[in-house]
């Protein structure tokens, strides 16, 4: 940051940021219903070149439709998609699943109260070309009235109007299915003239947007912090590889602005287009949920990434050179899904309509690499497997809070024997605390001697410091998995356990007024608890000998305070749990374990006979009987 800031400073932008633009094109929709584009005002549809009149904004037509599990308001201006709502339905096992939990969800859809969630954002999802990249996000299509036509039997709606130049006409087609999370979308451009054309006028790329950024957005977009903004992002899947980015920042790295690389570049935009694969697919995402288009046929050159502060273009498509002879005509399938990040969600219910199983299916073509658009990480299988196993426990206790509890549990009993061997391991350390200790005090000066001497004892004694260590390790990629199982699955999202009122967020019981540069400060509850488990857990497992060590006893908890203060309650229930169950073991594990019956071994000084009676916190005193 320090060198992009002293030696790399932001040029001075010359256009407004993306924000900016859809906020001015929105009110001068609203104000006067004329398109922000001044040369597409200038475009006036031609009789002799198109047969489509072009219908007056006034005329608007509006859509509703509904499948087992979306909500869909449809306008006929822009012929576009104004609003998606996912709602409660059944999953094909026949169990309930639950999204609107939280009563501000609850909206009226068709004269009929309906427990949803919206996931589209500002204008919708808008499925236009835009012909100039400086007009983004605004398509000028957006406020074109197209002709509209609904049937309601194949849930299919069909817009068309002609293009700005009155040159060809357009028509999209979007065809729902009753139990799928999948939609279509068709796209035909048709030249009505009888010369050839192309579909740019400035006779260069085209770009076609669908999906804009995911909703939900609960809070104001100045409540944001890291962790908020985090969870909206983009990606696209080009020449076999899958890239992602937060929304609202910039694509370029340290590297790419690297000795003045872009210096008189136009660094807004950035188009990659592929060698060999080209576009796969391309979409968005927010926390929970995710929108994403794969073209099925004629695949797109490239990708156009918006770089400007605040952009929510998501990722357009790239069509390069596009031209159409005298009533040439281009069609465009592609298939969409717009659902939950979780891979039940892009399973298909009814088996026709998976190109897997039926090759003439209307989806065929299909990527087979869609689940890399989940976005979550190298451990996905592993953390697919937990929540599976949430939801299981879920069906027998409906509460995601006593779930997580019986999970920690059983996760614990999973790897009792890991957990068994560094529960001893910590013993026979503490056993050997004292004679560490004189080794310290002999050899302070010989640091060499010293380790040396602590080897040795180790050795005669058949104890590995490390072995603790061994069992976490083997565990840090569960411990990853589990942290993304309770982080993003979506139904934690507003699920109450004792005085947690949603469980995918921090456990906040007050909030402080603002502060003096520290702002309001939020009092959660369960990180105090977590630390205090880990201070006990750290006193009963650590040999204090070493000031090192010591010192790092006293601020690891400070540590994990900062944190897990801001994490969701799920997991830092989670961790709780398995500190409370950790000392448990080590508590049993002590008391009851096996002591050893002879006197350690050691080399070095002889203990004084005080040191050799020294009693051991958890241990039974051998020397009672001898007494």
């Amino acid at each position: 940051m320090g060198i992009n800031y002293f030696f790399f400073p932001p040029q001075t932008p010359k256009p407004k940021t993306a924000d900016e633009v859809s906020k001015e094109n929105s009110e001068k929709e609203k104000t006067t219903g004329t398109t922000a584009d001044p040369k597409a005002e200038l475009k006036k549809p031609s009789a002799e070149t198109t047969k489509l009149i072009p219908v007056k904004p006034e005329d608007e037509k509006k859509f509703s439709l509904k499948t087992d599990s979306f909500l869909v308001h449809f306008s006929s201006l822009g012929g576009r998609i104004t609003e998606y709502y996912i709602k409660d339905h059944k999953e094909p096992d026949g169990s309930e699943f639950a999204i609107a939990k939280d009563p501000k969800f609850e909206i009226e859809f068709d004269g009929k109260k309906e427990k949803a969630v919206e996931l589209s954002r500002g204008q919708g999802f808008d499925f236009n070309i835009i012909e100039d990249k400086d007009t983004i996000p605004f398509s000028a299509y957006n406020l074109v009235n197209f002709s509209s036509s609904y049937n309601a039997e194949t849930k299919t709606v069909i817009f068309e109007a002609p293009s700005l130049d009155g040159k060809f006409t357009i028509q999209k087609k979007f065809q729902f299915f009753p139990s799928e999370n999948y939609f279509k979308f068709h796209l035909t451009l048709k030249n009505r003239t009888n010369e050839t054309i192309n579909i740019s006028p400035s006779k260069s790329d085209v770009y076609f947007r669908s999906f804009s950024s995911l909703g939900p957005v609960l809070k104001k977009k100045e409540d944001f912090n890291d962790r908020d903004n985090a969870h909206y992002f983009r990606y696209y899947y080009l020449d076999g590889s899958f890239k992602d980015h937060v929304d609202g920042t910039s694509t370029q790295g340290f590297f790419d602005n690297l000795f003045g690389s872009n210096e008189g570049k136009d660094t807004r935009y950035e188009i990659k287009k592929g060698s060999t694969d080209k576009v796969d697919f391309v979409g968005t995402g927010s926390r929970y949920f995710i929108g994403v288009i794969d073209p099925l046929n004629d695949y797109p050159a490239g990708v156009l990434l918006d770089n400007r502060k605040g952009n929510e273009t998501g990722v357009l498509l790239v069509y390069d050179n596009w031209k159409l002879g005298p009533g040439e005509e281009v069609n465009l399938n592609y298939a969409a899904y717009v659902g939950v990040r979780e891979l039940d969600g892009t399973a298909f219910r009814d088996s026709k309509l998976d190109p897997k199983i039926n090759k003439d299916s209307a989806f065929a073509g299909l990527s087979d690499s869609l689940d890399k658009s989940f976005n979550q990480g190298i451990t996905t299988p592993l953390r697919n497997g937990i929540v599976w196993i949430l939801k299981k426990i879920y069906l027998v206790i409906p509460n995601y809070g006593w779930a997580i509890v019986i999970f920690a549990i059983l996760f614990k009993l999973a790897f009792y024997p890991l957990n068994k061997k560094q529960a001893e391991s910590m013993k026979k350390m503490q056993e050997l605390s004292p004679q560490i200790k004189l080794i310290n005090e002999k050899y302070a000066d010989d640091p060499k001697l010293k380790q040396e001497k602590t080897v040795e004892l180790y050795k005669k004694n058949g104890t590995n410091p490390m072995a603790g260590c061994l069992p976490m390790l083997i565990q840090i990629p569960i411990f990853i998995a589990l942290y993304t199982a309770f982080s993003d699955t979506v139904d934690l999202w507003n699920s109450p356990f004792l005085w947690i009122k949603d469980l995918s967020e921090p456990d906040t019981v007050y909030t402080t007024p603002k502060l003096a540069f520290i702002g309001a400060l939020a009092i959660n509850i369960l990180p105090l608890i977590m630390v205090a488990t880990q201070v006990v857990q750290s006193r009963m497992t650590t040999v204090s000998t070493d000031p090192n060590q010591k010192m790092m006893m006293y601020m690891m908890p400070v540590i994990m305070l900062y944190f897990f203060w801001s994490m969701p309650a799920g997991v830092t229930m989670y961790w709780t749990m398995q500190n409370i169950l950790s000392i448990a073991q080590q508590v049993y594990t002590n008391k009851f374990g096996k002591s050893e019956d002879k006197k350690p071994k050691n080399n070095g000084p002889e203990p004084a006979n005080n040191a050799s009676a020294v009693a051991r916190p958890g241990f039974r005193n051998q020397n009672k009987k001898k007494k």
